[in-house]
């Protein structure tokens, strides 16, 4: 399970480096296939970009940036990362976001 969380970030990385440099659109068939993968074996990953943070989610750990009360995650560091078997679903890696 450890080498597929390591594998599993690092392609999160490079998915979000390509996006950030405008060019994630040649490699979207890529990441599908192995977005496509991974939910064979069990994992659902997880980018909670652009969704409200609450203090409740127990699936994050959030650095908060500013005062506001209604905060939004703009930044992911790390996906939340699931895995389905025996019948139930685990959080076996929570995200790392910035919220503003």
């Amino acid at each position: 399970m450890n080498n597929y969380l390591a594998i599993i970030n690092q392609v999160f990385e490079i998915e979000q480096r390509l996006i950030q440099e405008n060019n994630s659109e040649k490699f979207s068939r890529n990441f599908q296939k192995i977005s496509m993968l991974l939910a064979e074996d069990g994992y659902k990953v997880s980018n909670p970009i652009g969704e409200a943070f609450s203090e409740a989610r127990t699936d994050i750990d959030a650095s908060l940036i500013g005062t506001s009360s209604k905060k939004k995650i703009i930044r992911v560091i790390k996906p939340i990362i699931y895995l389905q078997q025996d019948g139930g679903v685990s959080l076996i890696q929570k995200g790392i976001v910035i919220a503003e």
